[in-house]
């Protein structure tokens, strides 16, 4: 009895609950334009208008400054001095050795 008693409630609050997850089924056809097509009307207007005051707009002041000038110096090639040839220089003198005795002839 119990078991139809649970079976009969979770049976009710389903169907309770199945309006809720009901999806609309229709359809429509719409035409939309990228703006507002409306235009608030207030009506003829009689009596003082009252303009709000002029703005004036001036240019920006614009400083012209020069570009700075980089000069690349030149590579300055120096000619190397010419190089004075070398004087001759007379070979040392040997030195002379004293004369000698004629060297021994052996006997035989």
């Amino acid at each position: 009895m119990i078991n139809l008693r649970r079976m009969a409630a979770c049976a009710a609050a389903a169907w309770l609950a199945l309006p809720l997850a009901a999806a609309e089924a229709g359809w429509r056809v719409g035409v939309g334009v990228g703006a507002p097509c409306y235009r608030p009307w207030y009506g003829p207007r009689f009596g003082v208008f009252v303009a709000p005051a002029p703005v004036y707009v001036q240019p920006v002041p614009v400083y012209v400054q020069p570009a700075p000038v980089y000069v690349q110096p030149v590579p300055a090639y120096v000619q190397p001095a010419p190089v004075a040839a070398p004087a001759y220089q007379a070979p040392a003198p040997t030195p002379v050795a004293p004369a000698l005795p004629p060297q021994p002839v052996p006997v035989q």
